[in-house]
């Protein structure tokens, strides 16, 4: 599926990736429980973020939870956006519901369980 995103896509959803792993985003004690994976698993895909197989579960949800949690959690770090990813929020959204689409249109369901 990567290879119907755009260059920058791809670097924005990397972005995302470090942002959940590394940046000041989401709590230790609730990172579990909002990614469904650690905080090491979700650094490890971002590190090999695109050169990766998306169609591994972990990849998908790491990807759906990242994003997802960066639009809708109660981070209360927007001042610590720019910081880690080089776009609006209004992109980041439109880059999720692309990512979104297109891994529902190939089947693989990742983000049909996060409704």
């Amino acid at each position: 599926m990567t290879e119907i995103l755009t260059q920058k896509e791809k670097q924005v959803i990397g972005e995302c990736l470090r942002a959940a792993a590394e940046g000041p985003f989401f709590p230790d004690w609730e990172f579990s429980t909002l990614f469904g994976l650690d905080r090491e698993e979700v650094k490890q895909i971002a590190e090999a973020w695109p050169d990766i197989d998306g169609t591994q579960e972990r990849v998908g949800v790491g990807i759906n939870n990242a994003l997802n949690n960066l639009l809708g959690y109660p981070h209360h770090k927007e001042g610590d956006w720019a910081k880690y990813i080089s776009v609006s929020e209004d992109e980041v959204d439109r880059i999720f519901c692309k990512w979104r689409y297109l891994s529902e249109a190939k089947g693989e369901g990742f983000a049909q369980s996060v409704e």
